[in-house]
């Protein structure tokens, strides 16, 4: 079987199998969609699956039935929207977006959505404007903003956005790119500012045992892997010496602290931290954590 070709399922006891895409077509989707047809959460779950892997037309049917059951929702519109803008079906999706933004006008998800069809039309101005519409609404929309800082020319135009997206109620996204910006142009002391209010405030959505959240983790390695980009080893350590939980469970964050510590003469601080990781982290870091224990308690053993 061509692997292109094939579609990855799990039988009733968890095991992976693989079944051919004509297969998939007419057996599992009628059947799949006919059981979910009035489960509108299991049938979003079915489509946003059947759009991943290209099922575009079975996608779409599914994305019909999802408007009339949860009465056009948010949820519902833009996953249609997406589905349309597959299809190069942009006037169609435009509609649905311009749709979603009136029945939802706090939102702006769908103002993201509606700024990618202009980028991709050339309509630089307006995608530009149209990203910014949907960021003053919800400033923490990850793809809204990587994709302003890639099409936003004047970076210290980009910059005053940031900021005022960072003085909204809730924003730790807007701080966070800031912070990577200012690091980027040498500017190390108002990046980690930056960096503290994002860290500082994502600390809140820990849960009542104290774990962190995935916004926590999230913003935690993004800020270790910007300043080990930029080599600021002593600025990381003292960031992580106020900051870093071994509770994570992804290692990206720690793994670069246990770095820098060694990069910076701390050995055994670091086999420390990797120590106390291991007790958290999920497993299938576990053997990444583990070697690197082993090459820092014995660097000569190292090819």
């Amino acid at each position: 079987m061509n692997p292109a070709e094939r579609i990855p399922l799990f039988d009733e006891w968890g095991h992976l199998i693989w079944t051919d895409r004509n297969e998939f077509r007419h057996h599992v989707i009628p059947q799949n969609m006919e059981a979910d047809w009035d489960h509108a959460e299991s049938l979003y779950a079915f489509v946003v699956q059947l759009y991943k892997d290209g099922f575009m037309e079975e996608a779409g049917r599914g994305a019909d039935r999802l408007l009339e059951l949860t009465d056009r929702s948010e949820e519902a519109l833009l996953l249609k929207s997406l589905i349309l803008m597959r299809q190069e079906r942009d006037e169609e999706a435009k509609s649905l977006l311009q749709e979603c933004m009136e029945q939802y006008p706090e939102r702006g998800v769908a103002h993201t959505y509606l700024a990618r069809i202009y980028l991709a039309d050339s309509e630089r101005e307006k995608g530009i404007l149209t990203l910014r519409e949907g960021l003053n609404r919800e400033p923490n929309q990850e793809s809204a903003l990587r994709v302003l800082i890639q099409w936003q020319n004047d970076r210290d135009q980009l910059k005053a956005w940031l900021r005022e997206w960072s003085q909204l109620e809730g924003a730790w996204w807007p701080p966070l790119e800031l912070g990577k910006l200012l690091a980027d142009e040498g500017h190390i002391s108002e990046a980690m500012e930056r960096f503290e209010q994002v860290i500082d405030f994502v600390k809140t959505y820990r849960n009542d045992e104290g774990q962190p959240a995935w916004e926590e983790e999230v913003a935690a390695m993004t800020i270790s892997a910007c300043l080990r980009k930029h080599g600021h080893h002593d600025e990381l350590i003292q960031f992580c010496n106020r900051h870093w939980s071994p509770t994570y469970f992804t290692p990206f964050h720690g793994l670069d602290y246990a770095q820098s510590l060694i990069e910076t003469g701390q050995r055994d601080r670091a086999v420390e931290v990797l120590n106390q990781m291991l007790q958290y982290v999920d497993e299938p870091y576990h053997n990444m954590v583990q070697l690197k224990v082993t090459q820092t308690e014995h660097p000569e053993a190292r090819p």
